[in-house]
């Protein structure tokens, strides 16, 4: 049995206690999802994002219903940066932006 547990240092690490416990890790970049409401008051910071950084249009799916947004491909620093750009209004996805959770 495989047990999915974290993303650590550019790694997803997987762990598997089939014949003793034994630590997988895979290599995946840092990325989030962002979900703007007027997304149109921010196409600015969205254009220098795609200068800077990977980022493609998607379609979240969350408990709250179906959005459309952006799946960026950079570090949790983008994203706090991103934060204060859009004065906290940005809704952001598969990243800890929490202030206790400085590395």
């Amino acid at each position: 049995m495989w047990i999915f547990d974290s993303y650590f240092k550019g790694c997803v690490e997987l762990w598997s206690r089939e014949r003793g416990l034994e630590r997988i890790s895979a290599a995946y970049p840092p990325s989030f999802y962002m979900h703007l409401k007027d997304p149109h008051a921010h196409w600015e910071m969205i254009e220098a994002l795609e200068s800077r950084y990977r980022v493609e249009e998607c379609r979240l799916s969350t408990i709250f219903g179906k959005f459309e947004g952006h799946k960026i491909y950079a570090n949790r620093k983008v994203a706090e940066k991103i934060e204060k750009q859009t004065r906290y209004v940005v809704e952001l996805y598969n990243v800890d932006v929490r202030q206790d959770q400085g590395i």
